[in-house]
């Protein structure tokens, strides 16, 4: 491995290896598997920097890895834990634990790559403020596209004859919201990129609070 692949992977060490720690210490069930899954996103950020370089280390395939190869690789690799929960037989009436998994799978997926493009910087104090701005858009776009696959196991997890085609839909979906984020990103219709995902989060509490009002 070259000094960027391991440096990246130092990363993941670093911030998986004290999280598991705490999540094993931790009582609750829903709330280690939120770590868990936090844990994932971030190894799956390393995961998708390997794939990435494979898939567009040609010269040929440099200018679509933004808007082709990183939304289809990046996606499935946060995404790929979330299939565990098809292996559940015994499927309980909150099932809102698998929105939550996603979201954090996301989350952890952008530590590792906003780490990655600020290790890429000067480090002045410019580059502080694009580190916050990034983190504040970026973030929520990998929670949110990794949370519309969670959030549609989780409306159809007892639909069993559906799930493998529902889970490769739900994944297309997931790609499209990603690569349309990145197609728009360095246009002048970025406001449009950066109101997808807090479009998504607000739609998306709205119809997590009408399920609970409806179990209530």
């Amino acid at each position: 491995m070259d000094s960027l692949t391991i440096q990246i992977l130092g990363v993941c060490i670093s911030i998986i290896i004290p999280l598991l720690f705490v999540a094993f210490v931790v009582n609750d069930r829903n709330s280690r598997l939120i770590m868990l899954f936090f844990c994932w996103g971030v190894f799956a950020g390393f995961i998708a920097f390997i794939g990435n370089n494979y898939f567009g280390g040609s010269f040929e395939q440099q200018a679509r890895i933004t808007t082709s190869i990183a939304p289809i690789v990046e996606e499935f690799a946060k995404a790929l834990p979330m299939l565990l929960f098809l292996l559940i037989k015994k499927q309980t009436s909150d099932n809102e634990i698998i929105v939550y998994s996603a979201l954090a799978s996301g989350a952890g997926f952008s530590v590792q790559e906003t780490i990655y493009y600020f290790s890429m910087t000067s480090g002045q104090m410019g580059d502080l403020l694009t580190l916050v701005v990034r983190t504040l858009t970026t973030a929520l776009m990998h929670a949110m596209a990794t949370g519309i696959f969670g959030l549609g196991l989780m409306m159809f997890i007892k639909q069993r004859y559906i799930l493998l085609p529902l889970s490769f839909g739900l994944l297309c979906i997931s790609t499209f919201l990603h690569a349309l984020y990145n197609l728009l990103l360095p246009t002048g219709a970025v406001v449009f990129a950066v109101l997808i995902p807090i479009g998504l989060y607000l739609t998306g509490l709205v119809f997590l609070e009408s399920i609970r009002q409806k179990r209530v």
